[in-house]
């Protein structure tokens, strides 16, 4: 899968950082200079400081020019409608058990039942989410990363606490701002009823959750079941005034 040039830019910058190619209280290059190093234009190279802002890692005025505030490694901060909070707590509560990962090409209906491209590249991470003190796991989770990202599944399995979307961010700079959320009904199938510790046809719930960067680029694709009693999902729904 491809990566957009933003993104590349903002990659390299980072490493840059991180490296001490650029140390905190330096300047980097103007726009005009990026644009002309990279052969890209502006507004590309605008996304890409923005990503760079968005962490924290730079600022930005006016005559004086873009500095570098501050080293990569940072914990995202997401703000959305419904609490990002609730999957940072579920990551730190419900920690991963690592099963199998493979690179995977979506066939139709694999991309119709995750809203993505036939055909499209994923790397593929399947694990289960258990509880502290319960004796069957919480679900299974199917997490399809961005190949462009695949060394993150080496880092999930040394920090399993921590989320996907957080361990790119960190590693990457590629910075989440947004997660839509679908859940549906369907049943526990073969092929998990033993590793979920529960029977075939079991009713369950599907959470699909599609992770999206500033331009609105999925990074991370994850589909979740949860056997029933074991998940649930609270919504506050609020009269406007």
């Amino acid at each position: 899968m491809a990566v957009a040039m933003y993104q590349q830019i903002a990659e390299e910058l980072i490493q840059q950082i991180r490296a001490g190619e650029r140390p905190v209280g330096s300047l980097l290059p103007t726009e005009l200079a990026l644009m002309a190093s990279y052969r890209t234009s502006r507004n590309t190279v605008r996304m890409a400081l923005q990503q760079l802002q968005a962490r924290g890692l730079i600022s930005r005025r006016r005559n004086r020019g873009t500095m570098v505030e501050a080293l990569p490694g940072g914990v995202a901060t997401f703000t959305q409608s419904l609490s990002f909070d609730n999957l940072v707590t579920l990551a730190s509560t419900a920690q991963r058990t690592m099963l199998d990962s493979a690179d995977v090409v979506l066939d139709t209906a694999a991309a119709k039942a995750l809203q993505c491209q036939p055909g499209s590249r994923w790397c593929r991470l399947s694990m289960l989410r258990s509880v502290a003190g319960k004796a069957k796991p919480l679900g299974w989770t199917d997490a399809y990363i961005d190949p462009h990202y695949r060394q993150v599944i080496a880092l999930a399995e040394q920090q399993p606490a921590k989320l996907l979307a957080d361990l790119i961010e960190t590693e990457f700079g590629r910075r989440i701002e947004c997660v839509e959320q679908t859940v549906s009904c369907c049943s526990v199938d073969e092929d998990m009823a033993q590793p979920l510790g529960a029977a075939r046809g079991t009713p369950a719930l599907r959470v699909l959750r599609h992770y999206r960067d500033a331009a609105r680029a999925v990074v991370i694709v994850t589909s979740t079941l949860y056997p029933e009693n074991r998940y649930s999902i609270v919504s506050v729904l609020a009269r406007n005034a």
